[in-house]
């Protein structure tokens, strides 16, 4: 009987953009301080992006610092899945962005929308798929602009959310190497309306130009937002 096939992690890129928000930033932005910030979610500061850089770009340095430590032919690489709820646009998908702007030519790939567990779904995903025999090496990547739909009047979510992305390589482990042994995931829909992105409702036919300005698509969360003391 033929040993079964396990996924390793061979190697981890990382990467966030250069500019920073801190939290002297936000106390002139909002109504906030350094103090009230480090009580409740101890984050000095985030990166974020410049305007025009996407979450495919953010992937794509991420991979490439993946690379210059554990270089491999970019051509084997037979799945691309992204992690994402900030895609560059709602179609084709931030992976085939991916695909392309790495210059890869045989692969297949597509994003998982999870939230902020969406690394760990794509990883899951990616994990199954080398499992089963019929790829051996896949990217896995998380990849997220949260400035781009965060309020940044709304002091619960602003000094909270960065912009950042990490890939890792999935390939089957190797004899005397033990892998990914398991995962243990669990869903709770009912708590969705304490941290959510509300917006669909009002932009599922924007037919006019008032329509569609009038989509307002933010982060909500609620737990932060008590009075200043």
């Amino acid at each position: 009987m033929s040993k079964p096939i396990r996924a390793k992690i061979s190697a981890v890129g990382t990467y966030v953009p250069p500019r920073v928000l801190t939290n002297s930033d936000l106390e002139k932005m909002v109504d906030t301080n350094n103090e009230w910030i480090m009580e409740r979610v101890g984050i000095r500061e985030r990166h974020v992006v410049d305007k025009g850089v996407a979450a495919s770009d953010l992937a794509v340095e991420a991979v490439k610092k993946l690379r210059a430590s554990y270089p491999f032919d970019l051509q084997e690489v037979d799945l691309i899945v992204v992690g994402t709820v900030t895609p560059d646009m709602m179609y084709p998908s931030t992976a085939c962005l991916v695909q392309h702007k790495l210059g890869i030519e045989n692969t297949w790939g597509f994003d998982v929308s999870a939230g902020c567990s969406g690394f760990l779904y794509a990883l899951n995903t990616g994990v199954k798929f080398v499992e089963s025999g019929q790829y051996k090496k896949v990217l896995v990547i998380g990849s997220d602009v949260n400035s781009s739909m965060t309020d940044y009047t709304d002091r619960a979510v602003c000094i909270i959310f960065g912009d950042g992305a990490g890939a890792v390589l999935l390939e089957p482990s190797e004899d005397g190497e033990v892998g990914v042994v398991d995962h243990v995931a669990q869903i709770e829909g009912m708590g969705g309306q304490f941290l959510c992105l509300p917006g669909g409702e009002v932009c599922t036919r924007p037919r006019t130009r008032r329509s569609i300005r009038k989509c307002i698509i933010s982060i909500r969360m609620a737990g932060t937002s008590s009075s200043m003391r």
